[in-house]
């Protein structure tokens, strides 16, 4: 990345009157797609209008769809700008900013700035990038965002993509900030997860109660006194392997992190993944569940007998005093994106909803921006 990228601006709040807003704005309501789920109104530049309306597959992909493509109209003096609107439709709940990344990738954008926003229904992205085109340096404000698909069910990922020259941006910038900010989907189901969740509540060794999504099947291994064991499984479908194994240990004041550490290499042994001999595990900061006092993961890269290569993510915590850890098995990142976002997700869903009794599902995401 050219260091003079880092000093283009990224907007995060709006200086722009209404009265100018009034008179350099338009409201454009979508409404060509026969899923109403996917229906939207954008702001965008009075200069700036719909060349593409129909839904259509994007090229060289099998899931990317355009429903959107807007331009600056052909002799204005108002400089070219591209805004395109794409979206994806999934049946196992990701988070939108893990999507967001993958598009990324398969782009080439390069991102410049970012910044993310956590939800009860995952984590959203809202980033500036650079790229090239026949030779001409393309910076793009991007947003993405997810809503519950009440008609075929599972949700769409969707992403506004704002573009222009490089050479342009600067004069644009808080004019692309509207174009992101103002993106609304007409008919919001304020349930912006792709499946319904289930939920577990256990007395022992403790009181516990969580939600997981409801494509995971859920199996209790035993439940003592000392401890509890569970497990998830997405085994039932072959496109997205995954599973979750879940331990809440009994109050005891001589476990600490290290001997929750120790049983989880344990575990893995026993599992004949290939592994270190220790893990070490990094402390997370921003705890999105506040009832979650210490918080510890990590990110490992493993295989079976077999050499199949996979991915563990490992979190650690303590919850009124009391330890759990969970680990969670996908495929690796770049094999089967679905198997990792599918199982990182559902685990922070378990982690995030752990004995949360005032957690709301109901996210007004338009709202918190």
């Amino acid at each position: 990345m050219n260091t003079d990228d880092n000093k283009l601006s990224f907007p995060e709040s709006v200086t722009y009157s209404f009265e100018h807003q009034k008179e350099h704005f338009w409201r454009c309501c979508y409404t060509s797609s026969d899923a109403t789920s996917l229906h939207y109104k954008i702001l965008l530049p009075l200069e700036v209008k719909p060349v593409r309306i129909k839904p259509e597959l994007i090229a060289e992909t099998n899931d990317l769809y355009a429903i959107g493509c807007y331009q600056t109209i052909s002799g204005s003096e108002y400089p070219f700008v591209e805004i395109d609107v794409v979206y994806k439709h999934i049946d196992n709940d990701i988070d939108a900013s893990d999507w967001l990344d993958k598009v990324l990738s398969l782009l080439g954008e390069i991102v410049v700035h970012r910044r993310d926003y956590d939800s009860v229904s995952g984590k959203y992205s809202d980033v500036l990038t650079s790229n090239e085109f026949d030779g001409d340096k393309v910076i793009s404000r991007i947003r993405v965002f997810k809503n519950y698909d009440f008609e075929h069910k599972g949700a769409n990922l969707i992403m506004v993509k704002a573009s222009c020259s490089h050479k342009d941006y600067e004069s644009l910038a808080e004019d692309f900030l509207h174009c992101v900010k103002f993106f609304t989907l007409v008919n919001d189901s304020k349930w912006h997860l792709a499946e319904e969740l289930k939920s577990i509540n256990l007395d022992v060794p403790a009181n516990y109660s969580f939600f997981y999504p409801n494509s995971w099947q859920y199996t209790e291994r035993y439940n003592n006194e000392k401890m509890s064991y569970f497990s998830l499984s997405l085994e039932g479908t072959k496109i997205i392997p995954g599973s979750i194994s879940g331990y809440f240990l009994c109050h005891d004041t001589t476990i600490n992190k290290e001997t929750v550490c120790s049983l989880i290499v344990e575990n893995l042994k026993d599992d004949k993944y290939s592994t270190m001999d220790e893990i070490h595990l990094n402390e997370e900061r921003n705890i999105f569940n506040k009832n979650i006092s210490e918080l510890w993961s990590g990110t490992f890269s493993v295989s079976d007998e077999q050499n199949r290569n996979g991915e563990l993510v490992v979190s650690a915590g303590r919850i009124e005093n009391a330890w759990f850890y969970f680990i969670g098995v996908s495929a690796n990142r770049t094999s089967n994106f679905m198997s990792w976002a599918v199982v990182k997700r559902a685990m922070d869903i378990i982690i995030n909803s752990l004995n949360n009794y005032d957690l709301s599902y109901e996210d007004n995401f338009y709202e918190q921006k």
